[in-house]
């Protein structure tokens, strides 16, 4: 048995979490898509040395073999049953050990990680429905003893000024769309399950954007400094403990 130390291993991964958003808060055009916060996150979390190297599974390199395939522990797209995909898992070692065939699964079953992470950048028509999916997914796939990551960001691209007709209506547009969605799942206190969301504006046509970035504290949306590292990294590291 491997006991990896997962009170520890989670402080690591808080981390990993902050360092990758306030990357992206500082530099939103660091991402396009999910698929570009994936491979940031999964690179964060592969610098953690006990999640950086394979473990052994339970498939044998061939008949009679005494040495057996090794898989990481940080996968991405990793089943999740029904025909589910979880953005991002992270596998108990003890768990690798029983995989006994090619796809990462014991028998007919896929591993319930000890980490899971559903990434939002909300592109999507129907934020409610695409959290709700995310939370149901963390929720059930998610080992009893783990924690589920819900993290989204909105990118508000929009160039009016916030105090203009159309400024005024794109800040409805996410208070409704985005801001109250994350009000009303906060308020479920789904076990085990951490929620993160950010909103950031990056084009105003005026010199001073105040509220750049706003970080969801599980009550109200509170605006934080873009400049500050320390302020930034402490707002994030707060909805994840």
């Amino acid at each position: 048995m491997r006991d990896m130390n997962w009170t520890k291993r989670k402080a690591e991964i808080d981390q990993a979490i902050a360092d990758v958003c306030i990357q992206i808060i500082k530099e939103p055009l660091s991402y396009f898509s999910e698929a570009d916060i994936q491979q940031l996150l999964v690179e964060g979390l592969r610098k953690i040395k006990p999640l950086s190297k394979p473990y052994p599974t339970g498939v044998p390199k061939g008949k009679g073999a005494r040495s057996f395939y090794k898989t990481p522990l940080v996968h991405r797209e990793y089943g999740g049953g029904r025909g589910r995909r979880i953005d991002i898992v992270i596998f108990d070692p003890n768990d690798v050990g029983k995989i006994d065939n090619v796809n990462l699964k014991f028998g007919k079953d896929y591993l319930k990680p000890v980490y899971a992470f559903e990434l939002g950048t909300e592109k999507t028509s129907d934020i409610a429905d695409h959290v709700d999916n995310d939370l149901t997914k963390l929720s059930s796939c998610t080992k009893k003893n783990g924690t589920g990551y819900l993290i989204h960001f909105y990118k508000d691209g929009t160039k009016a000024g916030m105090g203009t007709p159309e400024g005024k209506k794109t800040k409805e547009k996410i208070e409704n769309k985005f801001k109250k969605v994350f009000k009303a799942k906060q308020a479920e206190q789904i076990p085990n399950v951490k929620i993160l969301a950010i909103l950031l504006r990056t084009s105003k046509n005026q010199k001073k954007i105040i509220g750049k970035c706003e970080i969801f504290n599980g009550q109200e949306w509170i605006k934080t400094n873009v400049r500050s590292k320390d302020k930034l990294r402490s707002a994030i590291l707060k909805e994840l403990g």
